[in-house]
């Protein structure tokens, strides 16, 4: 099951939640119904005269009201919907107000201390691997017990959460296989529907909450009531408390329910991804092994766990339903699933021995690759001069590329050669600019630095731009980092980007307004856009902008068209190559792939960017199943020669950054 089936699969289960509630809230209203014609009746017969009278007009079958049951439905699904609302409301700031909900302390990136470094690395390297920005961690600090989540409605807002025994307790690989499983939530399109699932099932609850206030009022004002002889109403009162409360104490049993219903499967699911990530069954195994072990296990202790138990890694609180399968039976199911990857792995080692020597290196398997082939004659982009500027001499080497297959297998699946691969890249970049990517004040000098041109007399205009509009130590701090940048090697540079995404997300709405309108205004010095400034910006503004409360410019009417299709493959086939016939053949290769008839190849020219743009809005409507067609036609325009350059690596993560498609990170 690849990125885009899992997506669906996500999609269906929140159908399926629809329907749950669906039938909740009828279950709801037919016992709060019941209730409210009980001590409707009940009255009446302490009233003999409006008794007959009432059955003299309607008939002697009274307990139907059609008026009564529209007014509780309405009143039941004002409460349920209301609260189910207000809840899905205060966690639409993505997985950040949860976790401070739960009591997680956000760790900054910079930290030194070893705790929290361990985990910290841990999580930079996974979402460098996945292609995700790197997210942001919060440990709860009073829990002993083994723990984590991931939580969030989007890749780009979400936040990873692990409890201090978790990273305390558990070793590197133990942590890793933790972090996985919790990623593959992230990749798998679980985080959105466990939120939902907390509004839903937080709705669902409100009617029992009513019942147990009502019950408090009901029995604080029966002394005064009895004093007067006008008990009556009070005992109507604790009624309809008591029957709330019971009814509450159902709804408890079916949000319960539904949460185990949900969740249990795609706990099997993301451990199983998790062994795909690492490689590694004995890392996430001998954690549950941990857990079974120790007496805190993996008890959360904090109020509102219980709200979010269905998001731990492992269960939380003892709950009627349990949302997590038993440990032993996951334990269990790991090496099952091992044993069968084992298996797969071996058939396809001998599937490999018969491919041809361009893509036999295991490297070029996925985007996981690492095998270099010659640049091809004439495989420079249309604008390679405006690109290179002071480019090291590995930013023209190609690399081998996937196969379409094996493009869209990769797409939310790094691999343990590109975790690898993510850690020597962090250890390759010189400290100074690694520790300055981490913090707010470096992380807007290395963007400005990374867009900064080899050209003098650009450089000095953009310069001049940043000492008039930036913060001063972020100026002096562009400076200091531009040194370094001029020497990175381009494959380390959109890397170096998704680290500087999470610090960036602390500024203030006035200072990224502020550093926004200067990666404009860099770009733009020398009056010309190349295509890794482009990307840069992409990328950037992609991540942070619904973060600051700027909503993605998508026209209502503006829908995915063969043409949009027609102007993303042109792009790519013109970044790989500016020979006529290579381009052509390119473009017509990746049309065929997308299973779309024959489309015209549009030229490289100054517009290229704003219908890159145009189309990349509208393509991102696109369901998962037509996405999946696209990569397809992608990866066939990349491979057509054999070889991707880094040019291309660039547009296509830009491409798939937009349409929501994490690339894992090329090696």
């Amino acid at each position: 099951m690849n990125f885009f089936e899992h997506q669906e699969q996500a999609r269906r289960k929140t159908s399926m939640l629809v329907g749950l509630f669906v039938i909740a809230m009828a279950g709801l209203i037919a016992g709060t119904y019941v209730l409210v014609m009980s001590l409707y009746l009940g009255g009446l017969e302490q009233a003999p005269q409006q008794r007959d009278a009432l059955v003299n007009q309607l008939g002697p079958d009274t307990f139907w009201r059609p008026d009564i049951f529209a007014g509780v439905s309405l009143a039941v699904f004002l409460v349920v919907g209301g609260g189910s609302l207000y809840k899905t409301a205060q966690l639409s700031g993505g997985g950040e107000p949860l976790a401070l909900s739960l009591g997680g302390r956000r760790l900054l990136n910079d930290s030194t201390d070893p705790v929290e470094r361990k985990i910290l690395n841990i999580v930079e390297e996974m979402a460098l691997a996945s292609g995700l920005p790197v997210p942001p961690v919060y440990m709860m600090e009073n829990e002993q017990g083994i723990n984590a989540f991931a939580a969030g409605y989007q890749p780009e807002d979400a936040v990873i959460g692990v409890t201090r025994g978790c990273v305390e307790q558990l070793s590197r690989d133990e942590l890793q296989g933790v972090i996985a499983h919790e990623f593959s939530h992230i990749l798998n399109g679980d985080m959105r529907l466990n939120i939902r699932l907390i509004g839903i099932v937080h709705g669902i609850l409100i009617v029992g909450l009513i019942g147990y206030y009502t019950l408090r009022i009901a029995a604080a004002s029966g002394g005064r009531r009895s004093s007067n002889n006008k008990g009556g109403g009070g005992l109507v009162f604790l009624g309809l408390g008591l029957g709330l409360m019971a009814i509450g104490f159902i709804g408890t049993l079916i949000g319960n329910l539904i949460k185990a219903a949900v969740s249990r499967q795609r706990e099997f699911l993301a451990d199983a991804s998790a062994v795909q990530f690492t490689r590694d069954p004995n890392g996430i195994a001998g954690a549950l092994k941990k857990i079974g072990g120790l007496n805190t296990g993996s008890k959360v202790t904090v109020a509102k766990a219980a709200e979010a138990s269905h998001m731990f890694f492992a269960e939380g609180v003892s709950e009627l339903f349990a949302t997590h399968p038993p440990l032993a039976k996951r334990i269990a199911r790991i090496d099952m699933f091992w044993q069968a990857e084992m298996a797969a792995d071996k058939r396809e080692e001998r599937i490999q021995e018969t491919r041809t020597a361009a893509f036999a290196p295991a490297g070029a398997a996925g985007f996981a690759g690492s095998g270099a082939g010659a640049a091809p004659s004439g495989s420079v982009s249309p604008e390679s001069q405006t690109i290179d500027r002071t480019a090291p001499a590995d930013e023209t080497t190609p690399v081998a590329t996937p196969t379409p297959e094996q493009a869209v297998e990769a797409i939310g699946k790094p691999t343990p050669q590109q975790i690898a691969r993510s850690h020597e890249l962090l250890e390759s970049l010189p400290e100074t600019l690694r520790e300055a990517a981490r913090e707010p004040y470096g992380a807007r000098g290395v963007i400005y630095a990374l867009l900064l041109d080899a050209d003098f007399t650009s450089c000095q205009q953009q310069f001049e731009r940043l000492a008039a509009e930036a913060d001063p130590a972020v100026y002096r701090s562009t400076i200091q980092l531009h040194k370094l940048i001029v020497t990175l090697p381009r494959k380390s540079r959109l890397p170096l980007v998704d680290i500087c995404l999470g610090p960036l997300k602390d500024l203030s709405p006035e200072q990224y307004e502020r550093f926004r309108e200067n990666i404009h205004a860099l770009a733009a010095a020398d009056n010309r856009l190349s295509l890794f400034e482009w990307t840069l910006q992409k990328v950037v503004l992609h991540v942070l902008d619904p973060h600051f409360g700027r909503k993605r410019k998508r026209k209502t009417n503006q829908r995915p068209a063969p043409e949009d299709v027609s102007t993303v493959l042109s792009a790519l086939a013109h970044a790989g190559s500016r020979d006529e016939h290579a381009v052509q053949s390119a473009f017509e290769r990746g049309v065929e792939a997308t299973g779309l008839p024959p489309l015209e190849l549009q030229s490289w020219d100054p517009t290229i960017f704003d219908r890159l743009n145009h189309s990349l809005d509208a393509l991102g409507r696109l369901p998962g199943k037509s996405k999946s067609k696209l990569i397809r036609g992608l990866a066939e325009t990349a491979s057509a020669d054999g070889t991707i350059t880094p040019r291309e690596i660039d547009l296509l993560r830009a491409i798939a950054t937009t349409l929501d498609c994490p690339m894992p990170l090329m090696v």
